[in-house]
């Protein structure tokens, strides 16, 4: 009885004060089939539904492209998307203009509903590159955000990794972003550019202002967003290549990074990208241990010359990872290692859905959370063991002549 009414005046002292608890969920996509899938993490396919389904007022989802396929589980997600706009819940939807031809039949099926509205933004025109943030926002205050496309393979087929959060200050950054797109769908001019660049939400959180929530899971979570193009970024805004850079350079034991590519071409023709690989070097050279995995999607003339100059160096371990198949036939565009992540030391988390390559950074729409919790980063290092040390990886060899795999 007594501890009963202990806890019970706990609650009522921290709902007194203000206090509460916020949602956040680490959310993974493990293919089918491997041992991926023992981490236990909450799946994509379920916790979208969730979300959608809780929606009262509105839906915004900001994607590279949406790529269904009848049976299987982004058909389930896209009916959650159809009943909300049913009831009235306002859908807006932001798909990258160069991507939108190769899969426009689950684009075009889900417009042909009322309350529905996609746009496609023609990203390419506005900083070269494409449309790649991977986000969508529910009531202006549920936000998931993470490596997985809104496509049915990231669901099923793909190890990506994801985080939601519900919490409305940091919803209405991204919501920030997501309308600055919806113009530049209409008008990507410079001068539009600059304006919507100066418009932002109440509160902004940053690298300057963190943000400071507590979970039922993880206990005190310190969090902020950081966003790319750099120069196609609100006001006040953190980014991502900045921010990248600073995780490297304070970090003291070590960095765990699982990623689907890296390369050190530049931007312009002849030029190399190299302020993450001399980062990754200097940071070995002070005695960080840093181990890599890199998808064998990444293995492709030039980058992969440059994975093994940087695997030779004293400190830095990388492997290469290759998905088993699917047992019920070849999948095109799938069985690969899609995430976006790396934890720094025992505190620091790094999810996003930008690769490892300038571009990312310079010229297409990107988005991270950086995170400080002792528990997140060692969860997210259990996901990155697991691979490490499992039957799908190789050690990258720099004396060996390495073959592109099939995609599709």
């Amino acid at each position: 009885m007594r501890k009963l009414l202990l806890t019970l005046f706990v609650s009522l002292f921290l709902y007194c004060s203000g206090y509460s608890q916020t949602l956040f969920q680490l959310v993974e996509s493990a293919p089918e089939e491997t041992i991926i899938k023992e981490s236990g993490l909450p799946r994509p396919a379920d916790v979208w539904a969730d979300m959608i389904k809780s929606a009262k007022k509105t839906i915004d989802i900001e994607q590279f492209y949406i790529a269904n396929e009848k049976g299987e589980p982004l058909e389930n997600i896209i009916a959650e998307v159809k009943n909300a706009a049913a009831r009235g819940v306002q859908v807006r939807v932001i798909l990258d203009k160069s991507f939108f031809d190769r899969y426009k039949e689950s684009a075009v099926d889900i417009e042909n509903t009322k309350n529905i509205t996609i746009k496609k933004i023609p990203f390419g025109k506005i900083g070269g590159g494409v449309m790649h943030a991977k986000y969508f926002i529910v009531d202006g205050e549920d936000l998931f955000v993470g490596s997985q496309n809104f496509d049915w393979r990231a669901l099923k087929h793909i190890h990506e990794m994801g985080v939601r959060v519900r919490h409305k200050e940091l919803a209405e950054m991204f919501l920030s972003v997501f309308e600055m797109d919806w113009k530049l769908c209409d008008d990507s001019s410079e001068k539009t550019i600059e304006d919507l660049k100066a418009n932002q939400p109440g509160v902004v959180y940053s690298s300057k202002k963190k943000l400071t929530i507590e979970t039922e899971e993880f206990g005190k979570i310190v969090l902020y967003p950081a966003f790319s193009p750099k120069k196609i970024v609100p006001k006040g805004f953190s980014k991502e290549e900045s921010e990248l850079l600073k995780m490297i350079k304070s970090a003291k034991k070590k960095l765990r990074f699982q990623f689907y590519s890296y390369s050190l071409k530049g931007s312009e023709k002849g030029t190399l990208y190299k302020k993450i690989d001399d980062e990754l070097r200097k940071a070995a050279k002070r005695g960080v241990d840093i181990k890599i995995i890199f998808s064998d999607w990444s293995i492709k003339k030039g980058a992969t010359e440059q994975i093994q100059s940087l695997s030779t160096v004293p400190g830095i371990e990388i492997k290469f990872s290759t998905i088993p198949q699917y047992s019920k036939g070849y999948i095109p565009y799938a069985r690969v290692q899609h995430c976006k992540f790396f934890t720094a030391d025992n505190s620091m988390s790094w999810i996003s859905t930008s690769n490892l390559e300038q571009d990312y950074f310079y010229e297409s729409r990107n988005a991270t959370l950086i995170l400080r919790n002792e528990k997140i980063n060692s969860t997210l290092e259990s996901v990155f063991d697991r691979v490490w040390n499992s039957a799908y990886v190789e050690k990258v060899d720099p004396d060996k002549e390495y073959k592109s795999v099939k995609r599709n």
